[in-house]
């Protein structure tokens, strides 16, 4: 059950190898076809958790050392390499860390870049991106931390029952907005835009990741079966904007029948709602990503301008002006600014909703404190704390800050990584951030999973699906734990995530176990 819970071109991405060394790394066989995955010392329970049909021809590996004594409680393969889908994120967010402080903030400013007769401003105003991917959303403004568990709206492109938060996704905009009409500016003869080249624009599976984000860089579009089948399906978008046209065709069909309601985003900024929805069916969140983040935002923040009572002539879709140099903007010019939630805030949302272009963002602020423009440089920052950690070369290799395949790790890496969190000054904050399995503070962990969907006769195949951080047993002894439930067989993918993470119900177990 869902919680909520308060023009230039794409960099090409590269592979990333912690090391290309395999000097300390244990090669044990694996399990062949038919062989029960080896549980060594697991309580009983545990055991009979791990020995599950959908993993009889898979394997399992994990590792689980006593914090303070250092002492090895339960290993099993734990020298050998394995997907770690989003269980990657513990290297970007720990790097963040260490890197920045639990309490760094970022600033996000607003200039008026010309100059000013009366209340009109002869120029341009500039919303600067600096990397805030909540910017004001999500209830932040007001203390809380909104999300949903486990299928928030940033996964509405692969779960269309995603739901969003309550929150306003624009408070941060309109109260950049307030303070621009408190500054006297009453009109803009010039254009609204915005400056998101704090980093190159960088490229990934959910698209361009730059120095700005406004409500996750979506549009929601949230659709709704009609009273009777025939009648129009119902639809209300999130924000209410007038950048994106979005025509709806999609129709009520019968109870029980097939949903097949789509968008697609075409030329125009215009979006075709399309196909059935049946009745008593849950609400649809056909989420569309907005192809530029920059021109999303600059029309988001012109409306909220004008709904603070700044008259803006600009047109909405594209903006005539250019951006000044750097150098231009002077803290005279300053008009208006928010500011972050603190780091333990922000690596918390990307822990807890496994947040992919957030823990991007972290690469790409990471890449840019270390005097680079290409996010990717973030991983050097990221890789050069291993040794800190005592991390055997050869033993990680990850790819980007989200965890896409084939980023792997050995279960004793990961252990040793989360060891070295637990001993910084920062470390307890990170762990606060994690997702609380059990809800008792008792199980602390990211999950991640890699899977292949069915085809055909062919069962869908979830190559990874393992969870890392830290562990509380009955006793009171605390552990850091990876584990990770390696080439599982099921049904289909949804028999799948239904049951996902295996690896839940064997932490469980341990950590009843005194």
């Amino acid at each position: 059950m869902s919680q909520k819970h308060s023009e230039q071109q794409p960099a090409t991405r590269r592979p990333w190898l912690g090391s290309i060394l395999l000097s300390g790394l244990l090669l044990v066989s694996a399990c062949g076809s038919g062989t029960e995955a080896k549980s060594g010392d697991l309580p009983a329970d545990a055991e009979a958790a791990v020995n599950v049909p959908e993993y009889a021809h898979g394997s399992w590996h994990w590792d689980a050392v006593e914090l303070g004594s250092g002492k090895a409680v339960y290993a099993n393969k734990e020298n050998e390499i394995n997907f770690l889908g989003s269980t990657t994120k513990l290297f970007t967010t720990g790097t963040y860390f260490d890197e920045f402080g639990a309490d760094s903030t970022l600033e996000t400013p607003v200039y008026a870049v010309g100059a000013r007769n009366g209340g009109t401003l002869a120029g341009d105003l500039v919303l600067v991106g600096s990397g805030d991917f909540i910017l004001g959303s999500r209830g932040v403004l007001d203390g809380n931390l909104e999300y949903v568990d486990p299928d928030d709206h940033v996964y509405a492109y692969a779960i269309p029952t995603a739901k969003t938060v309550k929150a306003d996704p624009l408070a941060g905009l309109d109260k950049l907005a307030k303070e621009v009409a408190a500054k006297g500016i009453t009109s803009i003869d010039g254009d609204v835009l915005v400056d998101d080249k704090l980093w190159d624009p960088f490229q990934t599976k959910e698209g361009v990741v730059t120095s700005i984000m406004v409500n996750d860089n979506l549009l929601d579009i949230l659709v709704n079966p009609g009273a009777t089948a025939g009648d129009p399906a119902t639809m209300v978008t999130r924000p209410q904007t007038g950048f994106f046209e979005v025509v709806n065709e999609a129709k009520t069909s019968a109870s029980g029948s097939d949903s097949t309601a789509t968008a697609a985003l075409g030329a125009d900024n215009r979006i075709v709602i399309s196909g059935n929805v049946p009745i008593g069916s849950k609400q649809l969140d056909l989420a569309v990503f907005a192809p530029d983040p920059a021109t999303y935002a600059r029309a988001l923040f012109i409306e909220a301008l004008q709904r603070a009572g700044v008259t803006v002539t600009a047109p909405l879709g594209k903006a005539t002006g250019a951006l000044p140099a750097n150098s231009d903007y002077t803290h005279a010019d300053k008009v208006a600014s928010l500011t972050s939630p603190p780091t333990s805030i922000l690596t918390k949302l990307v822990l807890k909703i496994s947040h992919n272009r957030g823990a991007e963002t972290l690469l790409c602020l990471l890449a840019k404190k270390a005097g680079s423009r290409d996010c990717e440089d973030g991983m050097t920052t990221i890789i050069s704390k291993f040794a800190r950690a005592k991390i055997d070369p050869g033993t990680v290799m990850i790819y980007d800050g989200e965890g896409s395949d084939p980023s792997s790790a050995t279960p004793a890496a990961m252990v040793r990584w989360l060891t070295w969190i637990h001993d910084q000054p920062w470390g307890n904050a990170l762990k606060q951030g994690l997702p609380d399995i059990n809800h008792d503070g008792k199980i602390l962990v990211k999950s991640g999973l890699s899977a292949r969907p069915e085809l055909g006769p062919m069962p869908a195949m979830f190559v990874a699906a393992g969870q890392a951080g830290y562990l509380t047993t009955a006793s009171g002894k605390e552990l850091a734990v990876a584990f990770y439930a390696l080439n599982g067989a099921y049904p289909t993918t949804a028999d799948g995530i239904a049951k996902f993470p295996a690896t839940a119900k064997v932490l469980t177990q341990i950590q009843r176990h005194d």
